[in-house]
């Protein structure tokens, strides 16, 4: 009876398998309508269609289509999210059908597997599956039969994701050799190589050849079908995305930057249109690269909050997609230690750091590019950071994985990554590993196919710069003279003219080491060894000018500024010698100009390489031919092929150009371009005759003062061993009377005492250097204070009127004074609870959605203040969404006040990027960034008016910040027409400051000096508070800079707008304080 039920059950599951069989041949679904039911979650439904049909091509031994079943069996939705249980699946029927012996079928089978397992992120193990195919597929010969070329291709994309390109770009050379070979040409096929190879070679920075290939991977898809979603989305978006790369390189980054953009939203349609899953994933993996590329273009812009800004959007798609380990996190997470490095962001750039290395510390991963990337920012973090011992471990641990990874041959981002590396070991005082360094990578450009290149020039000008900070003045002596001597105008057979015109472009930091290594090793230098070195500075000074014209990145803006400061602080330190020797004005007045040229040649070389920039009163057309011109002579430097006379009909095209624009735009030539070293003898007769101006400067690290009237001038060497720890002590939020009264009298001392009895005015302005920005020199005490109330008494405050200015230069022209018909203009965005509602209702693409904006406080005290005082001057106010940019731009000019009350940004990494934030317009495809007003843009609006009034708190700013920022939003308002500013130092309290303006506008009625006038309102408001109210924090901030006269202002004949005013705001005030008191009480 047992035997019968058994062969019974064999019978029945016979008869069962040929049903299937039968039904099957007759009613088989395809892959597409399972992708469908996956998509629909009809997944039950699809698991038993694809087990039958698994079994159904076993039992037809089908295996070219079982092979399409192998990402169904790795599909995690069909697995339920589990990630091993769809490996082993998609490997056990992988196995099955490389059991076939059949070449073809293993290819493909390994291929479809190794797809499996990089879609889950074990890329490594990817690789190491398809490498299995190689010796299969190398043996057929049919002439037809693409299997070969398509290994290649696959090995070379997994070895590129890990980030092994030479070896990518060998896989890669071979799969198109194989296709070339190939009696089938397959164009999708083509496409595909050749975009590969121009991403390869733009990686070796060979654009030629990478464009070469860009345009043969666009002609290869031309000939593709394109009914196929591939190849109308996908691959038109991947090629863009690969253009975009190039641009950058190009230096054409608003291209890049724009192609971006487009790919991303191609992507995006193929993603919501495509039923394919694999297909699918993949490009959204691209559409992260995209991202990820996009915030380069804005870091290579200089923009880099915007940069992490799209870098955090990246990883947080990126977090919804991938799980923990998967490499594209880690990349994210080596990128933005980077962004937030770059910053000043060090704790979160340490949390991403740890994870990224954490990752390798716990997988047994090969060593790799991105392996050494992690190391490497890690030792760049950690050296911003002061842990100088963790830096070293970093930097040494991607040394080691870089070596290991090259065999031997060094890129020059290699070259570049020794260079800094020797540097490092200097500054640690490791001398042997610093030469060690140095040495290695000079004898590798000498002895290898650099040899007579820029490459060797600039190892060789390390090599003098590293000995020179280790004060082997001697051998930095002998290698400099090397680096001014490296000359390849009579070496053209063997390099392009183009790069010999570099290398004089770059020779200034070899004179300058050339110069302070005979400073060095001069005992007793006398006047003519002095003058000596005054000449050969300025024959470096003179290149570098030169040299200006040719920067068009952000890099290039980084070492050119770097240069600068360097010669110039040292060229400074010449001349006060030469006038302590002396006792010569000329030395002392050329030491001054240098000094304030240095502070607009930063601002115009930043300006220099923003492609979106416009000026007032200049057409679009002479922006652009500019751009042209400079774009062109930088070509030719580009090129290694050029010949001398390339460049000097480009150099000479411009110069053409330089005097046409002195001639029909003098006011821009003159902000942009004219030579800047004035004559301080000329200023100086400028100065009004109760004015004293106050200049301090840097030489070097030592500070020095200037103080200068119409008839008299001196030169003050200060003590400031402790400025930067007192300056940062401001930083700290402390209400303690005694410890302020400390600080204060100690920076009164340090700063203005030792110079007091040259000052015989009662009007003074302070032109501060570096750090001494965040200081407000009406707080210093000349005696220690008991309370915070003694300000209006005993302070720089209570003794002189003090405004401020960035630059003695600004007394060269002294502007007359407008006198315009309208009084008053103010624009108060408010920044309500609505506002920000509506602007997130209207938000249709949330890679567009700006946090910042989200997260500003609300301003009502700046509203009522804006609006009411708009109607003591009879003037006119824009509020909340009326408080646009774009109505700013346009209402703003020709007021005697212009009033902007809102939120800003002081950026001193990239002082440009300074901004004026203004409410969000409502409205499809608007830029995330459209409410900001920034400095450069600055440049192109009207803003003339006597004074511009910045009431603006400002976002994300700790008091100690290095000045830059201010110094471009001041420069910029001055250009666009407004005499004077008053603004913040730091971030002021929104009550106080409102009180403090309140006051100002009442005595400027009254016909006050702008200076005195703001003196006034202070005392007044620190007559009217009590306790933590007097406070520096809350009133000692807020700064005039620019021009002093009077206003004359026709003020409201109806004054019940005064009393309205006083008792609203007094009543205001009064209510925070005490809410405030209350508060500290509690916590008390």
């Amino acid at each position: 009876m047992k035997q019968i039920v058994k062969i019974i059950g064999v019978f029945t599951l016979l008869c069962l398998l040929g049903t299937v069989s039968t039904y099957s041949q007759k009613n088989i679904r395809t892959v597409s309508e399972i992708q469908n039911l996956i998509n629909q979650d009809s997944l039950e439904k699809a698991k038993t269609i694809v087990k039958h049909n698994i079994q159904f091509y076993k039992n037809n031994k089908q295996y070219d289509s079982l092979s399409k079943y192998i990402k169904l069996e790795g599909s995690l939705k069909l697995n339920n999210g589990e990630t091993q249980q769809a490996l082993y699946k998609a490997k056990q029927l992988s196995d099955y059908i490389t059991l076939s012996n059949n070449p073809h079928y293993i290819k493909i089978a390994l291929h479809e597997l190794s797809t499996v397992y990089h879609n889950s992120g074990q890329t490594e193990k990817a690789y190491n599956i398809l490498k299995q195919a190689e010796a299969p597929t190398s043996r057929i010969t049919d002439p037809e039969n693409t299997d070969a070329a398509s290994v290649q291709y696959m090995l070379g994309y997994y070895k590129m994701r890990i980030g092994d390109y030479v070896l990518a770009k060998n896989y890669y050379l071979k799969s198109l050799a194989l296709y070339n070979k190939s009696t089938t040409k397959n164009y999708t096929s083509f496409n595909k190589v050749y975009t590969a190879l121009g991403g390869i070679l733009w990686q070796e920075s060979k654009l030629d050849s990478s464009k070469y290939y860009f345009e043969q991977a666009l002609n290869a898809l031309n000939k593709t079908d394109s009914t196929d979603l591939k190849n109308s989305l996908f691959r038109p978006s991947l090629l863009k995305m690969n253009m975009s790369v190039l641009f950058n390189a190009m230096g054409k980054n608003r291209e890049a930057i724009s192609i971006s953009y487009e790919a991303i939203e191609d992507f995006q349609k193929f993603i919501k249109t495509s039923k394919d899953e694999h297909a699918v994933k993949q490009a959204k993996g691209f559409v992260f690269s995209t991202l990820d590329n996009l915030g380069s273009y804005y870091n290579t812009l200089g923009e880099f909050k915007r940069t992490e800004e799209i870098l955090e959007y990246s990883y947080a798609l990126k977090q919804k997609e991938y799980e923990e380990n998967d490499m594209n996190l880690i990349i994210s997470h080596i990128i933005l230690t980077q962004a937030k490095t770059t910053n000043q962001n060090f704790k979160d750039a340490e949390l991403h750091l740890k994870k990224a290395v954490d990752y390798y510390k716990n997988n047994e991963v090969v060593d790799s590019f991105w392996k050494a990337s992690a190391y490497s920012v890690g030792g760049t973090l950690y050296e911003e950071m002061g842990d100088l011992e963790k830096a070293k471990f970093y930097y040494e641990e991607g040394d080691r994985i870089y070596r290991k990874i090259s065999q031997g041959r060094y890129s020059v981002d290699n070259l570049d990554r020794i260079i800094h590396l020797s540097k490092f070991y200097v500054k640690i005082g490791e001398k042997e590993k610093a030469i060690s360094a140095a040495e290695e990578a000079y004898k590798y450009s000498r002895n290898n196919s650099l040899k007579n290149t820029l490459q060797e020039f600039f190892q060789l000008q390390n090599l003098a710069i590293v000995h020179f900070k280790l004060k082997n003045y001697k051998k930095s002596l002998e290698y400099s003279e090397k680096a001014i001597a490296f000359n390849l105008l009579n070496k053209a057979e063997e390099i392009g003219t183009a790069d010999s015109i570099v290398i004089q472009y770059r020779k200034p930091t070899a004179i300058l080491t050339n110069v302070a290594s005979k400073y060095h090793l001069s005992k007793n230098r006398t006047t003519a060894d002095l003058k000596q070195y005054k000449t050969e500075l300025n024959k470096a000074i003179s290149i570098l000018e030169q040299r200006k014209k040719v920067v068009n990145n952000y890099d290039d803006l980084t070492i050119l500024n770097k240069e600068n400061n360097e010669l110039f602080n040292f060229a400074k330190k010449i001349l006060l010698e030469l006038y302590q020797n002396t006792k010569d004005d000329f030395y002392l007045d050329q030491a001054i100009s240098l000094h304030e040229s240095a502070i607009y040649n930063r601002i115009r070389s930043r300006l220099n390489i923003r492609d979106n920039i416009a000026f007032q009163n200049v057409p679009i057309e002479i922006i652009e031919k500019e751009k042209l011109l400079k774009n062109d002579i930088s070509k030719t430097l580009e090129k290694n092929n050029a010949d001398v006379k390339t460049y000097i009909s480009a150099s000479e095209k411009w110069e053409l150009f330089m005097k046409k624009l002195q001639k029909d735009y003098p006011t821009y030539y003159k902000m942009r371009y004219e030579t800047l070293e004035e004559p301080i003898k000329d200023l100086q007769e400028k100065i009004s005759e109760n004015t004293t101006v106050i200049r301090y400067l840097f030489i070097e690290d030592k500070l020095n003062a200037f103080v200068v009237s119409r008839s008299k001038k001196h030169i003050f060497l200060l003590n400031n061993s402790t400025l930067e720890t007192k300056v940062e002590e401001l930083t700290i939020e402390d209400f303690s009377v005694e410890r302020k009264s400390a600080l204060l009298h100690d920076l009164y001392k340090m700063l203005w005492k030792p110079l007091e009895k040259s000052i015989k005015t009662k009007k003074v302005v302070v032109i501060p250097d570096r750090e001494l920005f965040n200081i407000s020199f009406e707080m210093l005490t000349p005696e220690s204070i008991k309370s915070f109330k003694e300000f209006s008494t005993n302070s720089l405050l209570a003794k002189y009127d003090i405004s401020y200015n960035f630059s003695l230069l600004l007394y060269k022209d002294n502007r007359k004074v407008m006198d315009y018909n309208e009084n008053y203009v103010g624009f108060a965005p408010g920044f309500n609870k609505d506002m920000k509602q509506e602007y997130l209702l209207g938000l249709q693409d949330s890679m567009k959605l700006d946090k910042s904006y989200l997260t500003l406080l609300p301003q009502p005290f700046s509203e009522n203040l804006v609006k009411q005082y708009a109607k003591v001057f009879k003037g006119n106010y824009f509020m909340n969404e009326n408080a646009s940019k774009a109505l700013f731009i346009n209402n703003a000019k020709e007021h005697k006040i212009i009033h902007i009350g809102t939120h800003a940004e002081s950026d001193n990494i990239t002082p440009e990027l300074s901004r004026l934030v203004f409410a969000k317009r409502k409205g499809k495809n608007l830029a995330l960034d459209e409410n900001s007003l920034y400095a450069y843009e600055i440049y192109n609006t009207n803003l003339s008016s006597n004074l511009a009034i910045l009431t603006a708190c400002e976002t994300g700013k700790s008091i100690y910040q290095s000045g830059e920022g201010a110094i471009s939003l001041a420069h910029a308002f001055n250009y666009a027409g407004s005499e004077s500013i008053l603004t913040s130092l730091w971030n002021i309290d929104e009550v106080s400051s409102t009180q403090i303006v309140a006051y100002f506008y009442d005595y400027l009625v009254q016909g006050l000096p702008k200076d005195e006038a703001l003196k006034k309102a202070k005392i007044q408001y620190l007559s009217s508070v009590e306790g933590r109210g007097a406070a520096p924090q809350y009133w000692a901030g807020l700064v005039l800079i620019g021009d002093t006269t009077p206003i004359v202002l026709q003020e409201n004949t109806d004054h019940t707008w005064w009393w309205v005013t006083g008792i609203l705001l007094t009543f205001a005030i009064l209510i925070f304080f005490y809410k405030n008191r209350k508060d500290r009480n509690h916590n008390t």
